[in-house]
């Protein structure tokens, strides 16, 4: 299947069933985004390859159910907290936001509207358990089912509709969208036979974070957030802060926050709209008094200077 380079926030964010995503790239490098796109009416499929480390949030429309299948990546691999090991999946049970921190990794993940996975499940067992597909869990032993899941992408590949026009992918018919759902319905009642417990990571790492995630939002990103602020609105100590924001997003909670002021600038500056602003003006926006150091900060993250960026976003813009 034909990869697709992603500028995050574009095409593919824009098409998940999210109300919101949150992408805040954690250490220097080139952040490559590449997806392969399966997409149909009441189910996607996705492989996602990124190589920068970087973590990803993301608050699905209710409704929704998720399985996660990370397949390669370098270091640590942890959702909600959670940190994994090989030939693990991770079933996402829609109700709250879940975080992915990772770096060099290739994951797969298949969407599914739950009320589609409960006609299909009632069609195979004959009956519908209401607490079936509630409370997130993490899977063992899905080796082979990762192997099914890519032969499954693969082979939708050759018979699935492309828009040449409007290429965003696959797109895929209503009879192939319904084996895409029976191959993860049969998985889950599979794996479910053995009842696990509700698992949302570390819980109480998941509620710190979160808390402050909320909270600073709707703060301007100019506005520098001091420790003390944090510990107030979490309610928590200074260690407890910083383990939970490890745990979470990969990341101590100042440099977290520093490097989303930094990715935040960096996607208004890929934007061809904004090429013509003054480099100052954005640095000020962005939280930095100097001009000078916002330069020399996001070259050391981004690899290229502020006005490279703006230049090769016009560049893009011509070619699109």
């Amino acid at each position: 299947m034909t990869w697709l380079k992603n500028r995050i926030h574009d095409r593919f964010l824009n098409r998940m069933p999210v109300k919101e995503a949150d992408v805040v790239q954690l250490a220097p490098g080139q952040m490559d985004f590449r997806t392969m796109e399966i997409w149909g009416r009441d189910a996607f499929a996705l492989k996602i390859e990124s190589n920068a480390h970087a973590s990803f949030t993301a608050r699905p429309h209710a409704g929704w159910i998720g399985l996660l299948i990370p397949l390669s990546w370098t270091g640590e691999f942890r959702t909600n907290g959670y940190r994994h090991a090989p030939n693990q999946a991770c079933y996402l049970d829609g109700t709250h936001d879940f975080t992915v921190a990772c770096q060099e990794s290739v994951r797969l993940l298949i969407g599914v509207r739950q009320s589609l996975m409960n006609a299909v499940l009632a069609k195979i067992s004959g009956t519908v358990d209401m607490d079936f597909l509630s409370g997130s869990r993490i899977f063992d032993n899905c080796a082979e089912c990762t192997v099914e899941m890519e032969e499954m992408i693969s082979a939708l590949q050759k018979g699935a509709k492309i828009d040449a026009d409007t290429f965003e992918g696959m797109n895929l018919s209503k009879d192939q969208e319904r084996s895409v759902v029976e191959k993860i319905a049969h998985f889950l009642m599979e794996k479910l036979d053995n009842p696990t417990p509700a698992w949302l990571g570390q819980i109480e790492d998941y509620h710190i974070t979160t808390t402050i995630r909320d909270a600073i939002k709707t703060r301007p990103l100019s506005e520098h957030v001091q420790l003390d602020d944090l510990y107030n609105i979490a309610g928590v100590g200074k260690n407890r802060l910083h383990q939970s924001f490890i745990n979470v997003y990969g990341a101590p909670p100042v440099r977290y926050l520093n490097m989303r002021r930094l990715w935040r600038a960096r996607q208004f500056l890929l934007n061809p709209k904004n090429a013509d602003c003054k480099i100052g003006d954005v640095a000020s926006e962005f939280g930095y008094l100097s001009s000078g150091r916002f330069a020399k900060n996001y070259q050391a993250v981004f690899e290229e200077l502020p006005k490279e960026t703006t230049k090769r976003a016009k560049s893009m813009a011509r070619h699109d």
